[in-house]
């Protein structure tokens, strides 16, 4: 049984605390033959989305389409990917527009404890399904197409190792050996100016004897544009026609860390002389203001002596009743119909002599 290098899966691991922003670009490329006609081109797309309960997945979209001796031939992937690079769906489409034209779709979707890949074949009129089941246990560092297109612009941003072993699925969708190898700089000439690229070599290996590993070469711009991409062997080769601008992120530094120090302005004389100033600055504006108002003394002496009297159990709830007369929104202003009549009070019968 196939499996990724623990090294491989260390270095995968490492590049989960990334920006998603830093890797949201489309790319363009233009498919073209050795006599430089072209016949197609390759694009990708990638964007931010949610996936049932999963939060900040990155749906990727990657078409190629080319016209060879007039036949049209293409290839579609359409997956979702987890921030971590873990494939949830994928839906990888392969045709060839002949006379009796060929399809192969391969969907791939993550349930609880398996991996389920349904291959649909259909040549003509004639139709053939057939599902297969993988363990999570056993697929470790599985890259599948769309997860690739976001691994190779990380590996450019966070500078790969010389070689990355992780796996992913052959032409027969069984799990197989993935294989990255830096290429190193290279000069890459777009419209008639040399740019400096990086590349990097993807290989998957057939788990078929004495099959060849189909190769891919592509090569980025330092930010993880992809400018030149082919299959090896293949006679199309894809570039980019517009030289890719450099993407610009916000860059926030860690919050320092700054130690609590304790003030003791009991000690410090300026500090404590600030204080005094500024409680007798306090004291004299309430005396003021309650000198200006006497009725305020008047109120509080009423609420503070029914307080008594009454000896509520609840202070709260009787201070809301106590003082709700003069609330203009929900005062009854009935109440206040005899505040100028005079109230007798009846006279004691008891003799203080």
């Amino acid at each position: 049984m196939v499996s990724a290098e623990n090294s491989s899966l260390e270095y995968l691991r490492s590049l989960v605390n990334y920006d998603i922003n830093s890797i949201l670009y489309d790319d363009t490329l233009i498919c073209s033959l050795t006599n430089n006609t072209d016949v197609g081109s390759f694009e990708v797309k990638l964007t931010k989305t949610n996936y049932g309960n999963l939060d900040d997945c990155i749906q990727v979209i990657a078409n190629s389409q080319a016209t060879i001796d007039g036949v049209a031939c293409g290839t579609t992937v359409r997956a979702v990917v987890t921030k971590e690079l873990v494939t949830v769906q994928q839906e990888h489409t392969e045709y060839v527009k002949l006379p009796s034209p060929i399809t192969r779709i391969v969907d791939f979707i993550s349930e609880s404890t398996d991996y389920v890949i349904t291959i649909t074949n259909e040549e003509g009129k004639k139709k053939t399904t057939e599902t297969k089941r993988i363990p999570k246990n056993q697929a470790h560092g599985l890259i599948l197409e769309g997860a690739n297109l976001i691994l190779q612009r990380l590996m450019i941003q966070r500078n790969m190792p010389e070689k990355v072993t992780l796996l992913s699925l052959d032409s027969s969708s069984e799990l197989s050996r993935n294989v990255y190898t830096s290429l190193g700089p290279q000069q890459v000439n777009i419209n008639g100016k040399d740019i400096e690229g990086w590349g990097i070599q993807r290989q998957i290996f057939e788990t078929k004897p004495n099959a060849l590993p189909v190769a891919w070469q592509s090569y980025f711009s330092i930010d993880g544009h992809l400018i030149s991409r082919y299959q090896v062997g293949s006679p199309i080769k894809m570039k980019t026609r517009i030289l890719p601008t450099a993407e610009e992120f916000d860059e926030y530094l860690p919050k320092p860390e700054i130690p609590k120090k304790e003030i003791k302005w009991e000690d410090d004389l300026e500090l404590r002389s600030r204080f005094i100033d500024r409680r007798e600055e306090l004291i004299d504006d309430y005396k003021s203001y309650i000198y200006h108002h006497p009725d305020i003394n008047a109120l509080l002496s009423d609420f503070l002596q029914s307080v008594l009297i009454m000896k509520p159990e609840n202070i709260i709830e009787y201070a809301t009743e106590f003082f709700a007369p003069f609330n203009n929104q929900t005062a009854d202003r009935s109440l206040f119909r005899f505040a100028d009549e005079k109230i007798p009070v009846p006279k004691s019968n008891i003799s203080l002599k």
